[in-house]
């Protein structure tokens, strides 16, 4: 890597800061439930029943976020929840996968819910084992109220990988200490890599709309680490691919941006955090 440089000073560790992210590249498609997509049918078994927000009123303290407030009415039914995107270990291994799994399936509630953070859908996480399903359910329509830019366009994936490094405001607190970096600074150096707005696994959050949020694991205390980013655009930055970009799943997130999922490293089973950028 380059000599990168914070004030005229080589930055220490920089070789350690480098992640690997993996960009998704979706682009429209025809996925079956057996298959990695974004939007697409999921492998769901037809004996389990279909989720449902689990945001309610207290806010549930197990749902996906901190004080959620629900999108839509608290004394109606419940709203079921959409396919938003689907991994298999196979295609992914680089998914911290729990033991005993092989595949992530991610669900929206296709609402505006607030939290001190941002405003978007609810986000649920299923973590399972395909051997497991026999028989696949159908999934039931989208709710009435569903606000369309929260509905995907089914896509499949043309993943390649591209090497990250963090914005100023990821850097440890020894790499900050050794470059005197003052509390507070924002400014990445000069020359500093882009982040672009992209689908991805893994990698490191661009940070370009919203100040970086506190990442603590509610349960163990650990910093949660960047799993998923699904992008309202896919930014052609970094990776050179000759993939056409633009806004294939046809969402839109908050002020445009991307929904970050962030999951524990100690136990990706431990509450996750959601941040849209």
């Amino acid at each position: 890597m380059r000599q990168l440089t914070y004030d005229g000073m080589p930055i220490p560790g920089l070789n350690d800061l480098v992640r690997t992210a993996i960009r998704l590249h979706p682009a429209p498609g025809e996925p079956r439930p057996d298959e990695s997509h974004l939007g697409g049918p999921l492998l769901w078994p037809s004996d389990e029943p279909w989720p449902e927000c689990p945001v309610t009123w207290p806010p549930d303290p197990d749902a996906s976020d901190d004080a959620w407030k629900s999108g839509h009415r608290l004394d109606g039914p419940v709203p079921v929840m959409v396919s938003a995107a689907q991994f298999f270990r196979g295609d992914f291994p680089e998914l911290p996968f729990p033991e005993g799994t092989d595949v992530l399936q991610i669900l929206f509630c296709p609402m505006e819910h607030d939290s001190p953070r941002h405003q978007g859908p609810a986000v649920r996480l299923v973590w399972r084992d395909s051997g497991e399903v026999e028989h696949i359910a159908d999934p039931p329509p989208a709710p009435e109220e569903a606000d369309a830019a929260l509905l995907p366009v089914p896509c499949v994936f043309e993943p390649c990988s591209i090497d990250e490094l963090p914005r100023l405001c990821d850097f440890p607190p020894e790499t900050r200490a050794a470059l005197g970096i003052p509390e507070g600074a924002g400014d990445d150096p000069e020359g500093w890599p882009e982040l672009g707005q992209y689908s991805k696994i893994g990698g490191w959050t661009a940070w370009s709309a919203t100040e970086r949020a506190d990442l603590d694991c509610r349960e163990c205390g650990a910093e949660l680490r960047q799993t998923i980013a699904l992008a309202t655009e896919e930014h052609e930055v970094g990776c050179g691919c000759e993939v056409t970009e633009g806004e294939p799943a046809g969402w839109s997130f908050h002020r445009r941006g991307v929904l970050n999922v962030f999951t524990c490293p100690a136990d990706v089973t431990h509450p996750f955090k959601v941040r849209i950028d």
